[in-house]
């Protein structure tokens, strides 16, 4: 049983081809995480660094809390399944089974005992004394498997080990497997190209294309909340359909517009999650619709929540237990890419190719993604809010809410504005602000609240703001709260005020001194300031790039909140010395700046413009990117 911990994985071929860019990730003790994407896409090479078959270029590996980089594939008490089964073919599967154990001279009592409890959980008992070419593709992988159970690892990797079965049995193993996991309670991760394997087997699912990680997230978010329109349409079966249009408001209406002629009216809660520059009518969109949220309609289905239309059915296969009816939007007879939209029902539904059918489109699961980026414009909680209000002498109005500006923005320019409230701006619970959440979303572990604020005697002038938290649910619909803005985070462009930007990044050398001892001791070096690299950052340094580490053109990258400041011209020795330039009161948070080299940087202080202060940057919250390669080495 074991906890995983990758971060920033690269895996470099010839110092230009990156196989794997920037995996970060941490498995939890008894997780079943699936690696799943198409050839070629770094899956099962991030594997093989799992399981030191293959390289780290760069990143940490960590298993149990223990770094693995460098420890051998035998010393990482991990058990890996092939494709192949890589079966001995001259040993009966008793003797392939107790292979690994008798090497490490287990005594036979033992060996015995744990491969006829193996055999025993894979029912291949009956099978100890056949050799393996006697045996089935589900036998023999049976067997890879209990060569791996007998060593009781700590971590499981198996690499598409059902990808030369056949259908029936691939199902039968796959259910085999999730007993397994169940009945051992340990790490399993698995490799397929199969999504289907990915969904049933998978508590949680990592998406990859081209060497990066898509999205991880459980099968239920993948299918409900895909960040990009790659991700949507990998997951799902048949596969998600898209229609090219643009999304048009008229006054509090929104509606999608789609190439096909057909027009779509947004349900509320949906619509006040569109990011404001794509109401324009102008912005490119694509608009996916799966074909289990899609119906042939009978005259049940209520128009505000279904979008009811017409198509010519093009196409009727025969599934057994349902049909897949492929209908045309554009009013075309044949199938294709361009208007096709996908229908399930039942097998005993008498619809044939050249019909005209009346579809149901459900409004509620609608995904609609940009059509530039490809990225998912209303995944499951909104970046930010675009809010209507007005600055009057120091105070902005928010609908019957009144908030005092901080001193960092104190004295901006009376009027009205917009005003962008990212969706971790809004503090519940506390402040001045009243409202009522009006509804709660549970996605991906995290807690979204619609809050509704202003007259509640007037539709028209009831406003929503969309807050997410991290952590446990403390409020429920209908319950009126308090909240408060977070103005560090708030953006108006009418009055030129901005996010304060809380990432610093600062360009640095790493350097050695010989102190009196005659030892050497490391420091990084920016701009003459030296900061003794502590011992952690060190060993991981020298761990990713040895001696060539003094060849690099390191970068620190930091949040504002890693850096611990205080006032002293006596700095400890992992810290920098720097004077503060500004000072920038938000209220809730008040911030230093000062000069590091090139670089200003931000962090928590609360004295005055001209102190001396000591900055010491945690260990555990600073990364450091190699600028030549750009690749994160720690």
């Amino acid at each position: 049983m074991a906890d995983l911990s990758l971060k920033h994985i690269y895996k470099v071929y010839d110092g230009e081809v990156k196989a794997v860019n920037d995996f970060c990730m941490d498995i939890k003790d008894k997780e079943f995480i699936v690696f799943v994407g198409p050839s070629g896409c770094g899956k099962s090479t991030t594997l093989r660094m799992i399981a030191g078959l293959e390289e780290i270029s760069a990143g940490e590996l960590r298993i149990d809390g223990e770094v693995v980089n460098d420890l051998e594939p035998k010393d990482r008490n991990i058990a890996m399944v092939f494709q192949n089964y890589a079966l001995y073919p001259h040993m009966t599967v008793y003797e392939n089974m107790a292979f690994a154990l008798k090497t490490a001279k287990v005594p036979k009592d033992i060996i015995k005992q744990k491969v006829t409890e193996a055999a025993e959980i894979l029912g291949i008992t009956q099978y100890l004394e056949r050799k393996p070419k006697a045996l089935s593709g589900g036998q023999r992988q049976r067997v890879a498997l209990g060569r791996a159970i007998v060593r009781n690892p700590k971590v499981f990797l198996l690499d598409e080990p059902l990808s030369n079965l056949d259908a029936k049995l691939r199902a039968a193993m796959r259910a085999e497997i999730s007993r397994l996991h169940e009945k051992l309670q340990t790490t399993f991760i698995y490799v397929t190209h199969d999504q289907t394997e990915a969904m049933t087997m998978g508590t949680r699912i990592v998406v990859m294309k081209d060497g990066f990680v898509q999205q991880i997230d459980t099968p239920r978010n993948l299918f409900r909340n895909p960040i990009n329109m790659f991700v949507a349409s990998f997951i799902g079966t048949p596969q998600i359909c898209f229609f090219d249009g643009v999304i048009y408001k008229e006054g509090r209406e929104i509606s999608y517009v789609l190439d096909c002629g057909i027009r779509i009216n947004v349900d509320f809660y949906i619509a006040d999650k569109i990011p404001e520059k794509y109401s324009d009518g102008k912005h490119r969109v694509a608009v996916g619709i799966r074909p289990d949220d899609v119906r042939i309609d009978d005259g049940k289905y209520k128009t505000d929540e279904w979008e009811i239309t017409e198509a010519p059915v093009v196409m009727v296969e025969s599934l057994g237990g349902e049909n897949l009816v492929y209908t045309n939007l554009y009013g075309k007879n044949s199938p294709g890419e361009d208007g096709t939209l996908v229908v399930k029902t039942g097998a005993d539904c008498e619809i044939h190719k050249g019909d005209i059918v009346k579809i149901a489109i459900n409004k509620r699961n609608i995904y609609v993604f940009d059509r530039e980026t490809e990225m998912n414009i209303i995944s499951g909680i909104p970046k930010e809010n675009i809010v209507d209000c007005e600055i009057v002498k120091g105070k902005m109005q928010l609908g019957n809410n009144s908030f005092n500006l901080p001193k960092a923005i104190y004295g901006i320019k009376d009027g009205k504005v917009k005003v962008r409230i990212p969706s971790d701006g809004v503090i519940l619970g506390e402040g001045s602000g009243k409202g009522k959440i009006a509804r709660v979303e549970i996605i991906d572990d995290k807690v979204l609240y619609r809050l509704e604020y202003g007259n509640y005697d007037k539709k028209d002038a009831l406003f929503p703001l969309f807050v997410y938290e991290d952590g446990n649910q403390c409020f429920d619909e209908g319950d009126n709260v308090n909240f408060d803005i977070d103005f560090s985070k708030i953006s108006i462009a009418e009055r030129n005020i901005t996010p304060l930007n809380t990432v610093n990044s600062v360009k640095c050398s790493i350097v050695k001194v010989r102190e009196k001892n005659r030892k050497y001791t490391f420091y990084f070096d920016i701009a003459g300031e030296l900061a003794e690299i502590e011992h952690v950052i060190r060993e991981k340094l020298f761990a990713a790039r040895g001696i060539e580490i003094f060849d690099t053109e390191p970068e620190l990258i930091f949040d504002a909140f890693a850096v611990a400041a205080e006032k002293s011209d006596n700095p400890s020795r992992y810290a920098f010395l720097a004077e503060i330039t500004e000072i920038l009161d938000y209220g809730r948070f008040c911030f230093g700046k000062a000069d590091l080299g090139e670089s200003s940087v931000v962090f928590p202080y609360s004295g005055n413009v001209g102190d001396t202060v000591s900055l010491k940057i945690s260990a555990e919250g600073v990364t450091v990117k190699d600028r030549k390669q750009d690749i994160i080495i720690v």
